[in-house]
């Protein structure tokens, strides 16, 4: 048994937008980025694709006009309807209305997890889908919380999911290890998490996006992925092979926009830009999760 599924996030799209803002993002070219996704995916054929948030250029930071907010939903959903595997979705704190922080009108057109979504993506494999924005405000709180709601779902979830032998990947927008970064990048409530993690051997892999970085970190007996922007250099997103014999595959796939990913790479530095991309076995690897070994075999 495989199973083979594609994770993008960050595709900001902002119609109009008036400058890129920070680096790498290339919001002037958004049109273009989105444009450029569906071709990206279809041909690879996955089982299901998962985007981790952070669709719009909503909430803090880009100062956007509620028209615009609306228009920009309306052209993701245009555009990501071309997608020919089904497809599963988590809110990014850009994905509020700049002015409320509302995700409503963004609801009504993407099917997003009022609290934590358990949806059978696969062979015994599970997608938790949680909205880490449903009790606080996403302009104030932009990593999310994690709540009791969503800490008890979480759990539930995951002792029914051993109990069938059914393996589980959490899906929510921001990173969750302290450590590797200063805590604006971090989910609020994130220790608790990982203790719930720890103690529910069916989740094998979370999966994350918000800080637009390529990082692969084993922790314990599970693995927690970041995956890169897909607006600004490295400009991409990750296929992903689950494979019977207990292995995570991984391969990272730019878009075919060559020129715009090199201005966006020519506004930061090496360094930097090499934080961004990750080493390269935060993009293409082979690693052994004991876990998912345990619960297919």
């Amino acid at each position: 048994m495989s199973v083979r599924f594609v994770f993008l996030t960050d595709s900001h799209h902002y119609p109009g937008a008036p400058k890129d803002y920070g680096a790498p993002k290339m919001l002037t070219q958004s049109r273009t980025v989105l444009d450029a996704i569906v071709p990206a995916v279809n041909p690879l054929k996955p089982d299901f694709i998962v985007h981790g948030g952070d669709f719009l250029c909503g909430g803090s930071s880009f100062e956007l006009p509620w028209t615009t907010y609306l228009q920009s939903i309306e052209e993701v959903a245009e555009v990501f309807s071309g997608f020919e595997a089904p497809t599963y979705y988590v809110p990014g704190n850009h994905d509020s209305d700049a002015q409320s922080g509302s995700f409503e009108p963004f609801a009504a057109r993407f099917s997003i997890p009022e609290t934590i979504d358990v949806v059978d993506a696969g062979p015994r494999l599970r997608l938790a889908l949680a909205n880490i924005y449903h009790q606080c405000d996403p302009i104030e709180e932009g990593n999310g919380v994690w709540t009791d709601a969503l800490d008890n779902g979480l759990r539930e979830a995951a002792e029914q999911a051993y109990a069938d032998r059914c393996a589980i990947l959490l899906v929510l927008h921001t990173w969750v290890l302290r450590g590797y970064e200063d805590q604006s990048g971090v989910l609020s409530g994130a220790d608790r998490l990982l203790e719930t993690v720890k103690e529910s051997p069916a989740i094998v892999a979370l999966f994350t996006g918000h800080k637009h970085t390529n990082r692969i970190r084993m922790y314990r007996d599970f693995l927690v992925v970041d995956t890169a922007c897909l607006i600004g250099f490295p400009m991409g997103f990750r296929e992903i092979r689950l494979q019977d014999d207990g292995y995570f595959v991984t391969r990272f796939h730019q878009l075919d926009l060559p020129e715009l990913i090199q201005e966006s790479y020519d506004r930061s530095s090496v360094e930097t830009n090499n934080a961004w991309q990750g080493e390269i076995h935060d993009r293409d690897t082979e690693i052994f999760l004991p876990r998912l070994r345990e619960i297919w075999c």
